[in-house]
């Protein structure tokens, strides 16, 4: 139970920082715009591994962890 309830949350997390990823990859603002590469290479390397860590959370746990 503990388990899901972590894997819910980070799963919040990752999709917001999925959205504000997107958001770095598709703004025209003048202040992202000037720092782009930086932004899309810290945003990327927070997102994959919540993204990762998300989906290894969601899997089913092998039968002798239990």
């Amino acid at each position: 139970m503990f388990r899901k309830t972590i894997a819910f949350l980070l799963t919040i997390i990752a999709l917001w920082a999925i959205k504000e990823t997107i958001f770095i990859f598709t703004t025209s603002e003048a202040d992202i715009a000037a720092k782009r590469g930086q932004l899309k290479l810290a945003s990327l390397s927070i997102t994959i591994p919540l993204v990762i860590a998300s989906a290894w959370l969601w899997r089913p746990t092998p039968k002798g962890e239990k």
